[in-house]
């Protein structure tokens, strides 16, 4: 089953502007050949299972201090469904539906 992530990594005390820490980020996700969508406020993957997620963040988490952070708080939300297979797409045009409907 898919596992669906979003994640934030925020550097603390780096300036006003992060983007180029948190670039590594998701650098780090290209390396690992994770599909994934960057969103104004954050970052959307797929993995296999939790564990793998997991794995993705902390290694996300860990290119932010290979880049130079002193300081790093990173939020995960996961959706761990697993009785039907669902991945990104799916769960948007899974509201875009619904708006039709309404």
């Amino acid at each position: 089953m898919t596992v669906v992530v979003e994640f934030s990594v925020i550097p603390v005390g780096a300036g006003v502007s992060v983007s180029r820490l948190v670039s590594l980020a998701v650098k780090e996700l290209e390396r690992l050949g994770v599909r994934y969508m960057v969103t104004p406020m954050g970052t959307v993957f797929e993995a296999e299972d939790i564990g793998e997620a997991f794995e993705v963040v902390r290694r996300a988490h860990e290119a932010v201090f290979s880049g130079g952070a002193r300081r790093v708080v990173t939020e995960v939300k996961v959706d761990d469904r697993r009785d039907v297979e669902r991945g990104m797409e799916d769960k948007v045009e899974s509201v875009k539906r619904r708006l039709k409907q309404d």
